[in-house]
């Protein structure tokens, strides 16, 4: 996203800290969540520790950063591209693709940062989600708009189960799963796109990561990416 010269704001590094950078600005301090850019490498303010100096967390590596760089603040927080041109694509936590079939040209992009849904437009009703997996929907029945834990050691099934679930909502509802990949090894993350690929529902559904070789800042904002673009 463009930065309007007549508005650039511009600070220093003055202290390094792994993924934990803290930044002097003269004029004006970012707001808390706005973008800072340092070339390359893309920082996310948490906090602001005095009139002067802010705290953030580089959700790239942060090699070849030293202090007294140049920081510019974008002016705005971390945005992801939302909309029916995420369909069947694999994204990083910065909107951008990564199974090499080229960039998405989004229409609309949005702040993974939204406000709440007010009390007043919360309802009160409940309804069971028909899962279609009779083990589920008869023995731990989920909720419609809830949540739900699924715990398990590596290999007993819980992506096939995923998978079920996913083609399941393709076919009952006619919906759209997001799949986000929170610390996820590379290897998983491309064994379960060809899975949805080879089950033929990849075209209804969305998958972002921020995978366990990926900064921890980057990890830590991939669900509200991932929420962000369930929300459309």
């Amino acid at each position: 996203m463009a930065i309007r010269t007549a508005q650039i704001n511009t600070g220093t590094v003055v202290s390094i800290r792994g993924s934990v950078i803290d930044v002097r600005f003269q004029d004006k301090l970012p707001e808390i969540h706005n973008q800072l850019t340092a070339g390359s490498i893309v920082i996310e303010v948490l906090i602001h520790l005095t009139p002067e100096v802010v705290r953030g967390i580089a959700l790239v590596p942060t090699q070849g950063l030293a202090r007294g760089a140049t920081v510019i603040d974008t002016g705005h927080p971390l945005m992801v591209p939302v909309g029916e041109q995420l369909l069947g694509r694999v994204l990083n936590i910065f909107g951008s693709t990564i199974d090499n079939k080229g960039e998405i040209k989004a229409r609309q992009w949005r702040s993974i940062h939204q406000k709440s849904v007010p009390l007043s437009a919360h309802t009160t009703t409940s309804e069971i989600f028909n899962t279609g997996i009779k083990a589920i929907d008869v023995l731990a029945p989920l909720e419609r708009g809830g949540k739900a834990g699924l715990f398990g050691g590596a290999g007993v099934g819980k992506t096939v189960l995923i998978m079920e679930m996913i083609h399941n909502v393709v076919g009952r509802y006619g919906g759209v799963s997001i799949f986000c990949g929170i610390g996820e090894r590379v290897r998983e993350g491309e064994e379960l796109y060809r899975e949805l690929k080879d089950a033929g529902v990849l075209d209804k559904a969305v998958m972002i990561f921020g995978q366990m070789n990926e900064q921890p800042g980057a990890r830590f904002r991939v669900g509200h990416a991932a929420l962000t673009m369930a929300e459309y």
